[in-house]
């Protein structure tokens, strides 16, 4: 079937980076029939592009542009391009009023006309490398190399304290909780719980303890220096 649009690039979008932010191709699509036509553009990779207008109607022998915008992503040299994209073109009725959508919706089969388009990636020419140091020549240190070599020190010896006042506080917790155990075991068995005095006595044991393991604890946590 007779192509309804001239569409300029023919056969290849390029897309010339570098791809770490959005790069556009330009595709110009004139009508050159006595009608107008409408058109859509559709693509094989719906998530890496965005395309300005993606359909609409071009009146006839006059000439419209579509924005097709690349989306930033990881460029691999290696990896094989298999996108593509396609514009499809059809005789407008005398009716524009109607909706686009219903429009492609009932078009009658063998009216469509396909016309595809691959995809290429380019990046700039490479700024040359520069030449290598001669061999003679000292090669400095890294200005940070020996603070990370003192940084990994510290922190294995901040690791080890570290550890040692875990163990330390686990241990205290254990009394804790032995403590606490015998409190409530020697107040069931002499003073009943309906007792005042006692539940004075016990909250007054309870706060002793409290306060010896958190002096102890406090004694036990290694501040940096």
């Amino acid at each position: 079937m007779t192509q309804l649009l001239s569409i300029d690039p023919e056969s290849h979008l390029t897309f010339r980076g570098p791809f770490s932010e959005v790069v556009t191709s330009t595709l110009t699509l004139r009508n050159e029939t006595d009608q107008t036509v409408c058109f859509k553009v559709k693509t094989t990779a719906p998530r890496r592009y965005c395309v300005r207008p993606n359909s609409g109607m071009i009146r006839a022998k006059e000439v419209m542009e579509v924005s097709i915008m690349l989306q930033p992503f990881q460029y691999d040299p290696n990896e094989k391009n298999n996108h593509k994209f396609m514009v499809q073109s059809m005789k407008l009725a005398a009716d524009e009023s109607t909706p686009l959508d219903e429009i492609w919706k009932n078009a009658a089969p063998g009216t469509v006309v396909d016309k595809k388009l691959k995809c290429q990636f380019e990046l700039p020419e490479e700024v040359p490398a520069a030449p290598p140091a001669p061999e003679s020549a000292p090669v400095s240190a890294p200005p940070n190399q020996t603070f990370i070599s003192t940084e990994k020190s510290n922190s294995n010896s901040s690791s080890a304290e570290l550890q040692k006042a875990t163990e330390q506080i686990e241990r205290l917790n254990k009394e804790n909780a032995n403590l606490k155990k015998r409190v409530a075991e020697a107040a069931g068995r002499q003073v009943s719980v309906a007792d005042p005095s006692y539940n004075t006595a016990a909250y007054y044991i309870i706060f002793v303890i409290l306060g010896w393991l958190i002096a102890k604890f406090c004694d036990l946590i290694p501040f940096p220096r």
